[in-house]
């Protein structure tokens, strides 16, 4: 395969598809590539060059709210009110008067941590994220910040909570609650419970001593995440093995299955239901793997289906934006990023580079792949994982 892989993205910068591409792959547990061609305004790129990774740092922020969660501190169902006093109050959007006037309802249903690491609570973007989150001890009480009242006031969902799925391309609404929890700065909870534990020392937040020199695309709405190749390979391969020093296994299995019950993510861009511009239901992975049903863990878009040359039923991926992409295989037991930078002023080709690049990983597998294991059918791939809660929440009573 290394030789393939090599050509394809050499083809690829010598091409001026990307300026500079590393791509990374295991197969049961052993690196089957690692690779990188091009440069960036530092030097050559390698698995060691910092990128920036924009929505790449949705697991991540999943994994440390999970921690919270099996220290006792956090729970997936309850009320996020309680922690962040700004997300009450919330009113949804009904409609408009004769005046051309917005017209609201307060919503019934709560904004839990389970709604909003799997893009089901309905917020619009900067809700929850306004003065007075800040952190510390205190942080979760009223008296919190003065923004309390203005959140209130400002705060608004495009539906029911729990009613739809719909993307939240901003961040920072996990990393409040990480914060008024923990009573520490994100980037410190970060440093400390994810990233030092897996040896992720080129990881972190912008203003958190990252070098500057990261490269890519940017990062994801108020949260500037950066990493490495490596770094970051070392942690989805965490996530494949339900690393035990990192979450419980129950959480791990959260992080992995399907918790948007019987709702779907979108396999194209549509604009049918939009009634205001923040409703158009675009994220970064929506154009991979389009013929594949899909649903949301808390932190991966999951693939119910098999994709033909491609990850198993049950897979995990996770896009960046433009040029990070990353994926986990449990059925098979493959993992695999592809970071790129794209070339100034040219268009984004790297879907159809990572595509490429998947193919060949599993085009390497050969004949033993999924030996010894099973393909879960359809229907078990949409409910498997599925807890007493969930079940309760999504099954019609």
């Amino acid at each position: 395969m290394d030789n393939n892989v090599d050509l394809l993205l050499e083809r690829a910068v010598g091409a001026g598809h990307v300026s500079g591409v590393v791509a990374m792959a295991a197969a049961g547990g052993e690196v089957t590539y690692s690779g990188g061609f091009g440069s960036c305004p530092t030097g050559g790129v390698t698995p060691d060059t910092e990128f920036s990774l924009g929505a790449l740092v949705r697991p991540v922020l999943a994994v440390a709210a999970l921690r919270l969660v099996d220290a006792g501190l956090l729970r997936l169902d309850d009320p996020l009110d309680r922690v962040l006093p700004e997300l009450a109050g919330l009113r949804r959007l009904t409609g408009f008067d004769a005046a051309h006037e917005p017209q609201h309802r307060p919503v019934k249903a709560s904004v839990t941590l389970r709604r909003l690491l799997s893009h089901t609570s309905g917020l619009l973007p900067g809700t929850g994220t306004g003065p007075g989150a800040g952190t510390g001890p205190g942080a979760g009480t009223a008296a919190g910040g003065a923004g309390t009242a203005a959140g209130t006031a400002a705060g608004s969902v495009a539906f029911e909570p729990g009613t739809r799925w719909l993307y939240n391309a901003d961040p920072r609404p996990v990393g409040r609650v990480i914060e008024r929890v923990s009573g520490r700065p994100l980037a410190d909870w970060l440093r400390a419970e994810v990233f030092e534990p897996l040896g992720m020392r080129h990881t972190g937040l912008d203003g958190a001593g990252g070098s500057g020199d990261a490269v890519g695309a940017g990062g994801a709405d108020g949260l500037a995440f950066y990493s490495t190749p490596r770094d970051y390979f070392a942690f989805a391969g965490a996530v494949l093995r339900g690393e035990p020093a990192l979450l419980s296994r129950h959480s791990g299995d959260l992080l992995r299955r399907n918790q948007i019950g019987s709702l779907t993510a979108p396999r194209v861009l549509g604009l049918g239901p939009v009634r205001m511009p923040s409703e158009i239901n675009f994220y970064p992975e929506v154009r991979l793997y389009p013929a594949a049903a899909r649903k949301w863990s808390l932190g991966f878009m999951l693939t119910v289906e098999p994709v033909p040359g491609g990850p198993d039923a049950g897979s995990l991926t996770c896009a960046g934006g433009r040029g990070a992409y990353c994926w986990l295989d449990p059925a098979t037991g493959v993992t695999g990023l592809l970071f790129a930078r794209c070339a100034p002023g040219g268009p984004d080709r790297t879907e159809a580079l990572f595509g490429e690049f998947q193919s060949s990983v599993y085009a390497g597998l050969g004949s033993g792949r999924g030996h010894g294991r099973r393909r879960r059918s359809v229907f078990e791939s949409l409910f498997q994982g599925w807890s007493s809660d969930v079940w309760l929440t999504w099954w019609p009573m």
